[in-house]
């Protein structure tokens, strides 16, 4: 990051609320791109055309939440990508304020599972100008056509989505600002202290069809965010893109 830029990173991050919108990542983009501003977030009480990880569908019925932070793209980092990882800690600690008597766990790199089952997903994606950090939380809702567990923040009693808001971004510049400053390697302890799957062993598919993984037992993370699965001849190897199988 270049010198002085900091202060500018970590000013208060405003909160747009809107009805409904396509994708709040895109909205994000087209607020970005048509007025310069950064450093926001815009939320929405459903997604027309919401979308996950290797272009699935999310789905974001009324009463869920759906929000984009935006931030400028730092500049002279190689560690961007560990970006992903902060933001999973960020939604684990907010949403741990409404969950209380279940196992509420970051599943690498930003999935959050409770009690096995998912209750929040990540999208971030990155221009010229801007990263945009998308996150979806089965609020009341959650889908039923999926082939894996979910859960709703409902289950475990009454929340409010304006205080889940809050305390996301405030968690989410809390960390930032440490990521800013003293790099991921400042977070990794605290982000391996909440991950799913530690020291068991864990199945990596490394493309959108399950037709390539590796299995291994999980040894954590290294500094850059990348996770470490140890097996067979190879030993530990750390891969830094795939998708944690969650498995009966």
């Amino acid at each position: 990051m270049i010198a002085g830029s900091l202060s500018f990173y970590l000013c208060v991050m405003q909160l747009i609320k809107l009805k409904s919108v396509d994708s709040t990542n895109t909205e994000a983009r087209r607020r970005v791109h048509s007025s310069g501003r950064m450093n926001f977030a815009v939320s929405a009480e459903m997604q027309t055309a919401g979308r996950g990880r290797f272009n699935r569908v999310w789905q974001t019925p009324e009463g869920n939440i759906a929000v984009t932070l935006v931030v400028p793209r730092p500049e002279q980092r190689q560690d961007i990508a560990s970006l992903s990882l902060v933001a999973g800690l960020a939604i684990h600690d907010a949403l741990s304020l409404y969950i209380s008597n279940a196992d509420i766990r970051i599943k690498w790199p930003n999935d959050i599972l409770v009690n096995g089952a998912k209750i929040s997903g990540t999208l971030i994606e990155a221009d010229s100008k801007a990263l945009y950090i998308g996150i979806g939380i089965n609020r009341v809702a959650a889908p039923a056509d999926v082939p894996y567990a979910t859960a709703t923040l409902e289950q475990f009693g009454k929340n409010s989505a304006d205080q889940i808001l809050d305390m996301l971004i405030a968690r989410w510049q809390d960390y930032f600002e440490l990521w800013s400053g003293m790099g991921f390697a400042a977070l990794k302890n605290a982000y391996e202290t909440r991950m799913y799957g530690l020291n068991a062993q864990l199945t990596i598919s490394l493309d959108a069809e399950k037709s390539l993984t590796h299995t291994g037992v999980c040894r954590g993370i290294d500094e850059h965010g990348n996770i470490l699965l140890e097996g067979g001849n190879k030993g530990v190897q750390p891969y830094s893109y795939g998708d944690i199988l969650v498995l009966d």
